[in-house]
């Protein structure tokens, strides 16, 4: 009889080869606090939206902002403590990507319980965009964009990422 991960197609034999996932992986362009907000409009990120780099020390007040309401030095601190942003384009995807993307979304939606889950490092941020992809999902120096929502991935993107703070990656 084969051993368990043999017959499920795994095992020193067949060795398991994940799938392609398509996340993006950036160069780290550090994590340094600026008081000036300001510098973000100077700073050349080398990934759009920025996944590293010049950061204040904000957070996001709730879900479901507009992309373009969003500070990049914002966006940097929030990854920068291991919380994951979602953009999403509500226009173009089906109301069941929709409801599983809303499903996702950290759950305290006060200001004050959603800062401080953004500052723990576990919050999920969703965001509306229009990006050439409807889904987009950003941590600290990795970018997965989607044409359609795949629940697979988008787990994995979760699993892997969600809670890794700057330091560690």
């Amino acid at each position: 009889m084969p051993g368990m991960f043999g017959a499920f197609g795994g095992g020193s034999n067949h060795p398991f080869t994940p799938m392609k996932s398509g996340i993006l992986k950036y160069p780290d362009q550090g994590h340094q606090m600026t008081t000036d907000s300001g510098k973000c409009a100077g700073f050349r990120y080398n990934s759009n939206p920025p996944t590293s780099g010049l950061m204040t020390d904000s957070y996001l007040r709730k879900n479901d902002l507009e992309d373009a309401t969003l500070s990049p030095c914002t966006i940097v601190n929030v990854l920068h403590r291991g919380n994951i942003i979602l953009f999403y384009d509500p226009s173009r995807i089906s109301p069941a990507a929709f409801q599983t993307i809303h499903g996702i979304a950290s759950e305290d939606t006060s200001p004050e319980g959603f800062v401080q889950q953004q500052k723990i490092g576990y919050a999920v941020t969703l965001v509306k965009s229009h990006f050439k992809d409807p889904i987009v999902l950003l941590a600290w120096r990795r970018l997965l964009p989607m044409a359609f929502l795949d629940q697979m991935k988008m787990n994995m993107f979760l699993s892997r990422y969600r809670g890794q703070i700057a330091r560690r990656q």
